[in-house]
């Protein structure tokens, strides 16, 4: 008989009929029937390991059911672990990793369906012929409308911890990839990375499988998303489960816990101070984010194509004339900044990061609003500074000033009322850094606008031909921003702007709030107010 390769370990709580949300819909006997179909006819020698974390629902009866079935060659089809129920992931997670046989060790979670026929064959491919040193494998996650969840994780990222090609078609990843994390619905790893790690860290409520994938790359491992290998998780089909783990304190509790024990917040990290704690590491493997494991992208701003004129026929300020699109793109931004002006401002001018060529500043000006805007790139400036040179206005002219620091603005703490970040966070070297360089002008009760440009769905990050459009502006999924400022807990969202309408950029209105403590708080985040609501209503 030949050795195993891969054991296939199944966490379970409640994951049956009577646990999801329409009643009817069995996950766990979903999963069970998605690994004898693309299993039943795969070469390679595996074996199946279900742990019962004490359900109350129908899903343990359903894998005792599954116990007492056998593969296609007579084998049993899983063996099954009843236990009481403990709530902690990583603890469960530890006893069937430790008590698998397989060299290669795949955790499933029990509401989600594999795809792929015969996946563990191309996933023993992967692991034996891939990249040297490949110790992680994340296979491609769909959601039940088949786009891409996730191609892989970020969890040290200018945009926070992302899912890589979310909201993408199905086939537009067509190249692996590597990437910070697999997540832990289909988490593939060598037994050896396990061992060589000491397993999962049983502080972890949840987030254990971030916890052990970085200390993976600590030792050297690495991890690629991989388009071959399909999963459909279907999580949103399942009621919220009444577990310490899943409540608010619960999911507060375990970044805590992250935050303590790795210097940063894995919702929100500040890539400088992951740059210097960490330099030399296998945690800066990014090459594109940390150029010899030290420099971050986009520190050189002084570069080439920032030094060459900028033409004003080329410029915005010519394509706002000619190009409706962009007339209406920009006059919303206008309108935006000019309704919040007029909310919050009391005698001090409102301040833009990210003026561009100074159309949208001299736009408010005509409108009778100055503001004082800086920008990083000196050929945006000296044209800017230029074309309003041109103009009369009934107000103080707008200014349009070089800003040669990014991470730090020329102006006192406290001393702005609406601060209007515009296409910057998505092109700067480390945005955790500027949304605190933004709590430091910002007196509690003041108001940020933060403007960006939709992040686009139609460049395959795995391809390298696209790395620079891809990693040179980390423009941000909604969900990414909404998740990196509340995880700043300085900012109260307010408003929002045109998030749903693909024919507009994402705008987000926040108000600083007064704080104790910088730790995340879920008790702290309020709900987004619908964008037809006035400021402070």
């Amino acid at each position: 008989m030949r050795p195993i390769r891969i054991s296939i370990l199944i966490p379970n709580f409640n994951n049956g009929t009577q646990s999801s949300k329409s009643g009817q819909d069995n996950l766990l006997e979903n999963l069970l029937r998605s690994l004898a179909s693309t299993l039943h006819d795969d070469p390679t020698p595996l074996e199946l390991i279900a742990y019962d974390d004490g359900s109350t629902d129908d899903s343990l009866a359903t894998l005792r059911v599954w116990s007492k079935r056998t593969w296609p060659d007579g084998r049993p089809f899983l063996e099954l672990i009843e236990a009481e129920h403990c709530g902690y992931l990583s603890r469960v997670a530890n006893i069937l990793s430790r008590r698998a046989r397989g060299d290669i060790l795949v955790r499933l979670d029990g509401d989600i369906v594999c795809l792929t026929p015969r996946w563990a064959q191309k996933l023993c491919d992967l692991f034996d012929h891939g990249p040297e040193r490949i110790g992680v494998i994340a296979p491609k996650q769909l959601r039940s409308d088949g786009k891409i969840h996730a191609f892989g994780d970020m969890v040290i990222s200018p945009t926070g911890y992302s899912h890589v090609a979310s909201g993408m078609d199905r086939d537009a990843v067509r190249h692996m990839l590597q990437v910070d994390h697999a997540m832990g619905c289909f988490y593939c790893c060598r037994k050896q990375v396990f061992d060589d790690v000491g397993g999962y860290d049983e502080n972890f409520l949840r987030g254990q499988t971030e916890d052990i994938g970085l200390r993976a790359l600590l030792k050297g491992w690495k991890c690629f998303a991989v388009p071959d290998i399909e999963y459909a998780h279907l999580h949103t089909m399942r009621r919220d489960r009444e577990t310490e783990a899943d409540s608010d304190e619960g999911i507060s509790k375990t970044i805590r816990i992250f935050q303590a024990k790795w210097g940063f917040c894995r919702l929100a990290s500040d890539l400088d101070a992951v740059r210097k704690k960490y330099a030399g590491t296998g945690l800066l493997w990014n090459k594109r984010l940390f150029p010899d494991g030290e420099g971050a992208v986009g520190d050189d701003r002084v570069t080439r194509a920032s030094r060459v004129p900028i033409r004003v026929e080329e410029s915005e300020w010519a394509r706002y004339t000619s190009d409706p699109a962009v007339q209406t793109a920009v006059n919303l931004r206008v309108t935006t900044a000019l309704d919040l002006a007029g909310q919050v401002l009391s005698s001090v001018r409102p301040v833009m990061l990210g003026a561009g060529q100074g159309l949208v500043p001299h736009l408010m000006a005509m409108r009778g609003v100055s503001c004082r805007a800086f920008d990083e790139r000196a050929n945006h400036v000296e044209l800017a500074q230029r074309c309003i040179a041109g103009h009369q206005y009934t107000c103080e002219p707008p200014t349009v000033e070089l800003l040669s620091d990014v991470r730090r603005v020329p102006l006192p703490d406290q001393s702005v009322d609406l601060l209007m970040i515009v296409d910057l966070l998505e092109r700067h070297p480390n945005p955790v850094a500027l949304l605190r360089e933004a709590e430091r002008l910002l007196a509690p009760g003041r108001i940020l606008l933060i403007v960006m440009k939709r992040k686009r769905l139609d460049l395959d990050p795995s391809d390298p031909a696209n790395e620079r459009a891809v990693w040179g502006e980390h423009r941000y999924m909604w969900p990414e921003l909404i998740t990196q400022v509340q995880a700043m807990v300085a900012w109260r969202f307010v408003m929002d702007v045109k998030r749903d309408d693909a024919s507009h950029d994402p705008f987000l209105v926040c108000q600083r709030v007064a704080y104790t403590k910088r730790e995340f708080d879920l008790t702290h985040i309020e709900p987004v107010i619908p964008a037809a609501e006035a400021v402070g209503a």
